[in-house]
């Protein structure tokens, strides 16, 4: 478990200069995970039956579309995904976002 500080700034920093997707810590039992998401294309459908997940947008366009709505994020803007709710996230311009999870 990560017990120092995360800065997101030097995390999506590393992983536009290493053109890496994402990085997943720990910390006091939840995950977070900060994910660079490419504009263009649809995200995969998913689902997390134990948990919900807490989606903050840290730059970009972000959109969170479920099956009978959808939410478009700005950055600041964040909300959650309950447990077993199906999802998908896009964005069309290119995106950074941090997922919180409570951890298994």
């Amino acid at each position: 478990m990560n017990t120092g500080p995360t800065d997101f700034a030097e995390v999506f920093a590393r992983l536009a200069a290493t053109q890496q997707r994402e990085e997943t810590t720990s910390l006091g039992g939840v995950n977070v995970r900060m994910v660079r998401v490419a504009g263009g294309g649809e995200g995969r459908w998913d689902s997390h039956s134990q948990s919900a997940e807490t989606v903050v947008v840290w730059s970009g366009d972000f959109v969170v579309e479920f099956r009978d709505h959808t939410l478009t994020l700005s950055p600041g803007q964040c909300c959650v995904v309950p447990a077993g709710a199906e999802h998908r996230g896009t964005s069309r311009n290119g995106a950074e976002v941090v997922l919180f999870q409570q951890a298994a």
